[in-house]
């Protein structure tokens, strides 16, 4: 922990350089810094810790079953609601990262204890109580490993109800054209959000983490069930894959627009290449657009600076590149030739770049 007064010090110099209606509660600062050194410790025993907490939540509940307990319907969602409330109640009262995670894994077995007593016969039936129970928890509690939870189960429940009632991957990518939609708009509404001071201001970041993370998934999702029913006489899901395509290289362009207005010393010669070299990148994975959505939550992540973002969409672009390339239909010296083919034009392309810095420029 840093000490006091230089903390003190600190917010001083940031008060008098900043307009005299902004003012910082130094106390609450000084509160804030003392929880987080009171709850800083090893990583290890981090992860021990949650490890435990989940095994003993498990054990617990193996220990009904064996008993019999759950036997009946009444008791499994008796037992499923005590869970939740305890798991609520812990998450207002304390704030430790052992107890969200004692919380979260009590909230999780007791929610599915409830859902599946009240009706494991009728699968829409599940989703919607899903549904319904993390509106509530989300509305309740606005804890960020929490709320986190429930806004990836409130969008997979939405998904899983569409794919259940219709076979059809359309659908699918409609929703994942929503949640970049949502992303992009969070991204680049980031300060408004914040100072409207409401419940989607204090969901900011479980909010943004969950579009990133579903955005990819759901379109991993996509590409993956597309090259699993292709031989499929009817099948529509090339629609889809050809629609998040269009959406993720209209996306792609405009960013790549943005990024290119920030830095006024691009010449006009310089930015046509750009744009022919992008359209030439997206049109070669027209079939695939897991590498263009990676790309755009790259791109977007990079000029808002979106650290998260930025390493989740560079796992995904390696996961999609690896999925296309395996998915070629080729020679295995043919897709060697093609890599090490690409492997030069970015070399080239670094080359280029290296050569036309200034002298006093690093890369």
């Amino acid at each position: 922990m840093e000490n006091k007064q230089a903390i003190r010090d600190k917010i001083e110099r940031l008060s008098k350089d900043s307009d005299p209606a902004f003012q910082i509660n130094t106390d609450n600062v000084l509160a804030e810094y003392a929880h987080l050194d009171k709850n800083r410790s090893n990583i290890t025993i981090k992860i021990l810790s949650i490890l435990g907490v989940i095994s003993s939540v498990l054990c617990f509940l193996a220990a009904l079953f064996s008993l019999h307990l759950l036997d009946d319907k009444l008791n499994v969602v008796i037992c499923g609601s005590i869970l939740l409330i305890l798991s609520l109640w812990c998450v207002k009262k304390y704030n430790s990262i052992i107890i969200d995670t004692a919380s979260i894994t009590c909230y999780v077995v007791g929610g599915w204890m409830l859902i599946y007593g009240l009706d494991h016969d009728d699968i829409n039936n599940m989703l919607i109580a899903c549904l319904m129970i993390n509106l509530c928890t989300l509305a309740i509690v606005q804890r960020y490993l929490m709320s986190l939870l429930n806004i990836l189960l409130i969008i997979y429940s939405c998904i899983a109800l569409t794919n259940h009632n219709s076979d059809n991957l359309i659908f699918i990518a409609l929703i994942n054209m929503v949640l970049i939609a949502a992303l992009i708009y969070i991204l680049t509404q980031e300060a408004p959000i914040l100072s409207k001071r409401n419940l989607i201001s204090r969901l900011y970041q479980p909010i943004r983490v969950a579009l990133a993370l579903s955005t990819i998934a759901t379109t991993a999702f996509i590409v993956l069930s597309h090259f699993e029913t292709e031989a499929s006489p009817f099948n529509t899901s090339a629609i889809a894959l050809y629609a998040l395509s269009i959406i993720y290289s209209f996306a792609t362009l405009f960013i790549v627009h943005k990024i290119i207005a920030k830095f006024d010393t691009v010449k006009s010669n310089t930015q046509i290449l750009i744009y022919i070299f992008v359209t030439f990148i997206l049109a070669s994975t027209i079939i695939n657009p897991g590498i263009s959505g990676a790309i755009v939550l790259i791109l977007f992540c990079f000029y808002y600076q979106y650290k998260f973002g930025l390493y989740l969409g560079i796992i995904a672009l390696l996961f999609f590149l690896s999925h296309f390339y395996y998915n070629l239909n080729f020679s295995l010296l043919t897709k060697s030739i093609f890599l090490m083919l690409s492997g030069l034009v970015f070399l080239v392309i670094y080359y280029i770049i290296n050569s036309k810095k200034v002298k006093n420029e690093n890369i």
